[in-house]
């Protein structure tokens, strides 16, 4: 009576782990089923063996770009340069009421027109050169 393997175990692999297996089989002369086997057989790993195995096969898995980390990176620029924007209007606003010429505002989104209405008001205690968004689209003193 010969005890000849009847079952069959369908086992997932990746390419370069196929290749890897088939290679290692090749060089000891024995099929794949075979060195299969064996390997089972023979293993010894604790749990913690095979969570650390798991771990790092998860880890050498090439990641695609995950669309939340993309967008919450996005999020965070648009923040920053808001906050960036908000710190200029405050200085500009902290020079004008200290006397001094307030800076010019690349961002800022004002007319030759309203430029012209700020400049005939020294009474403006908002600066000359801000523009109605960060004012809530109103000026003080008019």
């Amino acid at each position: 009576m010969t005890n000849k393997p009847s079952e069959r175990i369908v086992v997932f692999v990746t390419p370069a782990q196929k290749l890897a297996i088939s290679k290692t089989a090749d060089a000891l002369g024995i099929s794949v089923s075979e060195l299969m086997r064996r390997a089972v057989l023979n293993f010894n790993a604790t749990s913690e063996q095979i969570k650390v195995a798991g771990i790092v096969d998860r880890l050498r898995v090439p990641k695609a770009p995950d669309a939340l980390d993309a967008a919450l990176k996005k999020v965070a620029a648009k923040a920053a340069m808001r906050e960036a924007r908000d710190a200029a209007a405050d200085a500009s606003k902290r020079a004008a009421q200290a006397g001094r010429a307030p800076q010019a505002n690349p961002a800022s989104a004002t007319s030759g027109d309203e430029i012209e209405q700020d400049a005939g008001h020294d009474d403006d205690t908002q600066g000359a050169g801000e523009d109605a968004s960060l004012t809530g689209g109103t000026r003080s003193g008019r």
